[in-house]
């Protein structure tokens, strides 16, 4: 009983230790965790208009269809993660990739 008691006690004190190691990153995720349907809808919302005002300057400057092609891989990644409800790790990382594509395919395309 009383090595019982001692190995919770330890693995809880190397929990918590992983805990305070982990990073903001880690805490931010866990954060995000508590509103996860919420997150949903805002990356399904957000990731959807930045994609169609990025096709929509591609398109307008008749640019390579790649970056068109990419632009949209990238929001559609976007919307699977979080229509599929992925990992909240894994609709977090996307979004910001799928953002970060798109907004620099619009402003290169100004």
């Amino acid at each position: 009983m009383e090595t019982t008691l001692k190995s919770n006690a330890v693995n809880l004190s190397t929990s918590r230790t992983k805990q305070a190691s982990n990073g903001w990153y880690a805490n931010f995720i866990s954060k995000l965790e508590f509103s996860y349907f919420g997150l949903i809808a805002m990356t399904i919302t957000i990731g959807s208009i930045l994609g169609g005002l990025s096709a929509m300057q591609i398109l307008s400057h008749d640019a390579p269809i790649w970056q068109l092609g990419l632009v949209m891989a990238g929001a559609m990644a976007n919307n699977v993660s979080a229509i599929g409800q992925a990992p909240t790790k894994w609709v977090v990382n996307l979004f910001t990739l799928s953002s970060l594509i798109s907004i620099l395919f619009i402003l290169t395309n100004l």
